[in-house]
């Protein structure tokens, strides 16, 4: 298993049913410097995604905005778009801090919902129209230096998104 897959949920000894396992939960990482967690797939969860970015990046708090906010819409599209949104599914979140202050940030899923056609992550839309929702990566692409996928349509996806804190805002 590669150190982004996602491991399968635990199961009983002597039950055919599956068991989540205490989340949210921290999980060593080789690469020194990135820290990497699973968290459940409910919308609750997101708040302790961003709480768990705060502390775990080392910037000042106005600096963290951005890092916050496209951890917020990444684990929610995983949570909504995904088997992560299913009973007993995960969110695998890393953050690295990188040279130059830029983080590097990647969500990974669970994987297409059974019985729903395979999706890739893809802006929607016009971002400036009337609809309620659909605008999450448009937020990405905008507060990111790059961001991009990886895997494979069908299977759990990584969502990865670079990001510097520093940006001037008008640019």
């Amino acid at each position: 298993m590669s150190d982004f897959e996602i491991p399968p949920p635990r199961r009983p000894q002597n039950q055919g049913t599956t068991v989540p396992a205490a989340l949210p939960r921290r999980v060593p990482d080789p690469r020194p410097g990135v820290r990497a967690a699973y968290f459940g797939g409910t919308d609750d969860q997101v708040a302790r995604v961003r709480s768990w970015c705060l502390y775990g990046v080392r910037l000042p708090a106005h600096r963290m905005f951005p890092v916050l906010l496209v951890a917020s819409e990444l684990v929610t599209n995983a949570v909504r778009h995904s088997a992560s949104g299913q009973r007993c599914g995960r969110v695998r979140i890393t953050v690295e801090t990188m040279p130059a202050h830029l983080v590097l940030l990647s969500v990974t899923d669970d994987g297409p919902r059974p019985g729903r056609s395979a999706t890739v992550p893809a802006p929607a839309g016009d971002p400036a129209g009337p609809a309620q929702s659909g605008r999450g990566l448009h937020l990405v692409a905008a507060l990111s230096e790059r961001w991009w996928w990886t895997g494979f349509q069908g299977g759990p996806l990584t969502v990865w998104a670079l990001i510097d804190p520093y940006r001037d805002a008008d640019t």
